[in-house]
């Protein structure tokens, strides 16, 4: 089954409760802001539509992040740095992405074990991409390596946040 990528049109949504229904119906297509993104918005939707018609599913991360996260994130037109070491009270972790406010302040950081201060005011989320069908809610006792990228990736995103002072978490869930 090729996966479906629903349009925010589509009544009801399928956010986890993130957001009311009548939030994404009634409330937020009204905001000005909104309203004005539109357009730019249909032609972003489109292409990363097109990126979804092409991907096949795989429970390997490293080509789900490949083959949809990096061009979904490319097409959001994020600057992001991978894999980058951030210290952590558990040592040096390393979350998928951190997304920064532009080119310069990526650059800035590069190469650079990542604490909360050099983060400040450059990076403004910070992101977990998990493969294809992978649970969010629940830690994958029988996975291999490191304990702590076994446990939940919800509580995985929460710990990056933390640890990083980032106002926002993406977890990444793709889902037949």
């Amino acid at each position: 089954m090729a996966p479906v990528q629903l349009l925010l049109t589509t009544a009801p949504h399928n956010n986890r409760q993130l957001f009311s229904d009548h939030y994404l119906n009634e409330v937020l297509p009204k905001q000005s802001a909104w309203k004005s993104l539109r357009l730019e918005a249909a032609e972003v939707q489109k292409a990363i539509a097109s990126v979804f018609a092409t991907f096949t599913p795989s429970t390997i991360e490293a080509q789900t992040e490949d083959d949809l996260v990096k061009p979904v994130l490319r097409l959001l037109g994020h600057t992001f740095e991978v894999q980058p070491a951030l210290t952590t009270p558990d040592g040096t972790k390393k979350p998928d992405y951190v997304l920064y406010r532009d080119d310069s302040t990526l650059k800035s950081n590069k190469g650079h074990v990542l604490t909360e201060a050099l983060l400040q005011n450059k990076a403004f989320a910070i992101a977990d991409a998990k493969y294809w069908d992978r649970p969010l809610d629940i830690a994958m006792k029988q996975l291999k390596g490191d304990p702590f990228n076994n446990r939940n990736p919800s509580f995985q995103i929460s710990f990056y946040m933390q640890h990083s002072a980032m106002p926002w978490g993406i977890l990444t869930f793709f889902f037949l």
